[in-house]
């Protein structure tokens, strides 16, 4: 069974390399919980998103992708990811947690947007 994630990184993370790495776990560390679970299937919502905003995003593991965002992005991210199911069970706490953890977050600073698949 293949678990997906999606979670804000740190992008000055010094085991993580933008460019290139050892495809063996070059995703940068997590600064926030990993986002409650999305509808569609591996990572769907994640990258529907990134091709539609344009941001830069590559794929630096083997079941990693980093998209390069900042507070404003991913505050769009998550509108988007979770319209509509806002309300729900598995959504609702850690929405509240994570949204709370966003407006904390530097206005002038690139965070790492990571999708995972294991």
């Amino acid at each position: 069974m293949t678990i997906c994630t999606v979670y804000i990184g740190d992008l000055d993370d010094p085991t993580f390399n933008w460019e290139g790495g050892d495809w063996s776990g070059n995703i940068p560390k997590s600064i926030s919980d990993e986002f409650p679970s999305m509808r569609g299937h591996y990572n769907e919502t994640y990258h529907a998103w990134v091709k539609k905003s344009g941001v830069e995003c590559e794929q630096t593991d083997f079941g990693g992708w980093v998209s390069k965002v900042t507070k404003a992005q991913i505050s769009e991210f998550i509108a988007e990811a979770y319209s509509g199911q806002e309300e729900l069970s598995w959504v609702v706490d850690g929405l509240k947690k994570l949204k709370a953890l966003v407006v904390t977050l530097d206005e002038d600073r690139l965070y790492g947007l990571v999708a995972t698949e294991f």
